[in-house]
């Protein structure tokens, strides 16, 4: 039967209680007209509650130097040459894994302008399958966060890093657990699988955050710039939800800067889509890809 990981992906951040409902063998095309007809309904809040409650009630405890053991053997690190210490963007994939060409796609942007980029694999190490992730059967971002929390610890050790010059990149899935870690990070609230919130200089490192195709939440307070990349034409992302936010976000938090681009899909970035993304309507759109490039640049080169 045909299982669309793009629609999995998606729906991470729009459609949560239907995920955790429907077997992942019913993910195919009927399940792309309900998460459509879900996304066309509203509801937002309700789902994320539900998403929330679920990740509380399965979510086992753990410890960063865990996080870490699980994490660090699967990273992919890439550095531009030369030596010395740099900017670097912390990579966070979707709920349907790690994709090489997209990784090395961007790896190559920001290693040509000078930064360095870390892709953070949530899953190999843990031997997790996307469709649990996607499902909602392990890995919600309100525990994934806690994946953050122990990168920023750890690239302290890699002389190659700026750790004082972090930015965090999500994608989908990706996007939601950050937006998830700045909400924890204003709070002071562990990550569901942490016991308490660990003392990591989370502000003080994280200089930026940018989010594609992900969906805004609850508000944030910490002082970290951040970008909403979205697409006017993404089946499954709503701009409007981050439309209503944005009059909302807290004034003494960093700003959020939304980016809109018309026509543009979910994932619109990736150049080469595998063929459940095309199937589920992605469309490579290099003008959006090049505007988030540069807005990314921007935000970097200009704190340094």
């Amino acid at each position: 039967m045909y299982k669309p990981k793009f629609i999995l992906s998606a729906l991470v951040s729009v459609s949560f209680s239907a995920l955790l409902m429907t077997p992942l063998a019913q993910a195919n095309d009927e399940s792309r007209q309900e998460l459509e007809d879900v996304v066309e309904e509203g509801g937002m809040e309700s789902f994320v509650a539900n998403a929330i409650a679920h990740a509380k009630a399965t979510v086992k405890e753990t410890t960063l130097d865990v996080i870490s053991e699980d994490l660090r053997p699967y990273d992919q690190r890439f550095f531009p040459k030369g030596g010395g210490k740099v900017p670097t963007v912390l990579f966070f994939h979707g709920c349907s894994g790690p994709t090489e060409s997209h990784e090395k796609d961007w790896a190559k942007k920001f290693n040509d302008a000078g930064i360095g980029m870390i892709a953070v694999d949530s899953y190999e190490g843990r031997g997790i399958e996307w469709e649990q992730a996607c499902n909602f059967q392990a890995m919600t971002p309100w525990q994934r966060s806690a994946d953050i929390l122990a990168t920023i610890e750890d690239v302290e050790n890699d002389p190659r890093v700026d750790a004082d010059q972090l930015y965090l990149a999500g994608f989908s899935h990706g996007a939601v657990t950050i937006w998830a870690a700045l909400a924890q990070a204003s709070a002071k609230s562990a990550p569901f699988s942490l016991v308490e919130w660990p003392q990591v200089d989370f502000e003080q490192r994280v200089q930026g955050a940018f989010m594609f195709y992900g969906t805004c939440m609850q508000p944030w307070t910490v002082d970290v710039d951040s970008v909403m990349f979205l697409g006017t034409e993404d089946r499954y992302i709503e701009e409007e939800v981050c439309q209503a936010y944005a009059p909302k976000h807290p004034e003494n938090a960093g700003e959020l800067t939304l980016k809109i681009y018309p026509g543009a899909t979910h994932t619109f970035d990736h150049a080469n889509p595998n063929q459940a993304n095309i199937e589920a309507g992605s469309v490579f759109d290099a003008e959006a890809t090049e505007d988030a490039w540069q807005t990314m640049l921007k935000m970097i080169k200009g704190n340094q």
